[in-house]
């Protein structure tokens, strides 16, 4: 089977069991699994954000961003620029897009379907730059907790209840995430 058919079959079987919760990339993905030219240009890959086209899809619902295109270093939410940039795409320009999908068992069903391509533009030192953002957002939230109980103590021996309130609601939000 041609790579091109491979790609369409798995778009068909990933509409077929995944539902997106926004309409219109449910209809993206429909508009690319009926069109076998248009798959000379996406590639399934994983790091979109790291690419020039970049297409990330998430299928879960507890995902804050569960649709993202980047081009050229610029990211949108909705997928009505997407659509349009790849129509435009095929008849003009001819750049790949990267689309990046988060559902489970992801690599299972690309490798069986035989569509998973690395994508070349992932930094060779991502790990590094991981790590580097995990450790921020750590350094950031204990900050931010700091802060809190600062404000909670000092709303305590005021004896302004509404406050402590609000401190421990805000400090339960964070440490929640």
């Amino acid at each position: 089977m041609e790579r091109n058919e491979r790609k369409r079959q798995f778009l068909k079987w990933l509409i077929s069991n995944y539902q997106h919760s926004n309409p219109s990339v449910n209809y993206l993905l429909q508009f690319l699994s009926t069109n076998s030219e248009l798959m000379n240009n996406i590639l399934f890959s994983e790091g979109a954000k790291y690419a020039p086209r970049g297409i990330y899809i998430s299928f879960n619902s507890n995902t804050k961003l569960p649709f993202i295109y980047y081009k050229d270093l610029l990211s949108y939410t909705l997928s009505d620029q997407a659509f349009h940039d790849i129509r435009l795409n095929h008849r003009f320009s001819k750049q790949d897009f990267y689309v990046e999908l988060d559902i489970p068992h992801l690599y299972q069903q690309l490798y069986r379907f035989d569509v998973f391509e690395d994508n070349p533009y992932i930094p060779e030192n991502l790990q590094f730059l991981m790590d580097l953002e995990d450790s921020l957002y750590q350094i950031s939230l204990e900050t931010k907790l700091s802060l809190l109980n600062k404000d909670l103590n000092t709303a305590l021996e005021k004896y302004d209840f509404d406050k402590v309130s609000y401190y421990l609601t805000q400090i339960e939000k964070l440490k929640g995430e």
